[in-house]
């Protein structure tokens, strides 16, 4: 018999996958962690797209396409200051987002800019 979990799942998905944005909404629904939604994804065989953060399945922005480009300052020295082993983990990169009030996709572009990796996908989708 199929869990509440996994229905939300399957009946969130947009052809077929699952939005990074949709998988942290149903996480709030079900009131569970985002790496739960993740794990059932995973089991059911479904993948998650979309990065909000920019790092799979959005283009990506490479750091050369900054290079004429100012940076927000603010927003550097908060991922900087949000490090762990000379990453940003996914949950900082959020935090600062909140703190900031910046979309993830600035973090994520910032991040690239300043190359800087992102690391421990809340989801499970990446180490």
């Amino acid at each position: 018999m199929e869990t509440r979990l996994e229905s939300k799942i399957r009946a969130s998905l947009v052809d077929g996958y699952l939005p990074c944005s949709v998988a942290f909404e149903v996480a709030r629904e079900q009131k569970v962690a985002p790496k739960a939604v993740g794990d059932v994804a995973n089991r059911l065989g479904k993948r998650i797209i979309n990065c909000q953060l920019g790092c799979f399945k959005l283009e990506k922005a490479k750091p050369v396409e900054f290079e004429s480009e100012a940076i927000n300052e603010t927003v550097a020295g908060e991922i900087k200051s949000s490090l762990l082993e000379g990453r940003l983990p996914c949950a900082g990169a959020f935090k600062v987002g909140r703190k900031l009030g910046v979309s993830l996709k600035e973090i994520g572009d910032t991040a690239t800019w300043l190359k800087i990796k992102i690391s421990a996908c809340q989801l499970g989708c990446f180490p």
